[in-house]
């Protein structure tokens, strides 16, 4: 190989490490939420067996390890989960996918029925507002509040 064919590859490798680098240093420093694997995980707080995703939470921490909840009101009411140090995260109503607990609300509906019987589930603001008893979506630290002063 020639002396500008190995310049001209040692540049191109060059250019390729530094992409690769600032791809890196780009990415998202918030940890994403976990598959649950179903009949099998337990929750973190009741040691209960998650079977349904409708109501199932999880605090995802930056070193990869993960909190899993059968129960959002599990995972409002864990200590360990209200640290702040890790991502929380809620199954909107009926397992319709996972969203951070800041960018939702929170409604208990008549009827309503979670697996530990906190009985709230995770809606977008306007159809928590139409869905509440007393029309108001709860956000995050509401509930956390809320379900702290019920115990």
């Amino acid at each position: 190989m020639s002396g500008s064919r190995r310049r001209l590859l040692a540049a191109g490798l060059a250019a390729l490490a530094l992409a690769a680098l600032a791809g890196g240093a780009c990415s998202p420093s918030v940890p994403a939420p976990q598959a649950v694997r179903l009949g099998h995980a337990t929750c973190a707080k009741c040691r209960h067996v998650v079977s349904s995703l409708d109501a199932a939470a999880q605090a995802v921490f930056t070193d990869g390890s993960v909190r899993v909840y059968d129960d959002l009101g599990c995972m409002a009411t864990d200590p360990e989960a209200l640290r702040g140090r890790a991502q929380l995260y809620v199954q909107l109503a009926g397992g319709r996918g996972w969203v951070r607990v800041e960018d939702i609300c929170f409604a208990s509906p008549p009827g309503t029925r979670t697996p530990r019987g906190y009985n709230y589930l995770a809606f977008p603001e306007e159809e928590a507002r139409q869905l509440a008893p007393d029309r108001w979506a709860r956000g995050w630290h509401d509930l956390v509040a809320e379900l702290a002063r019920a115990r």
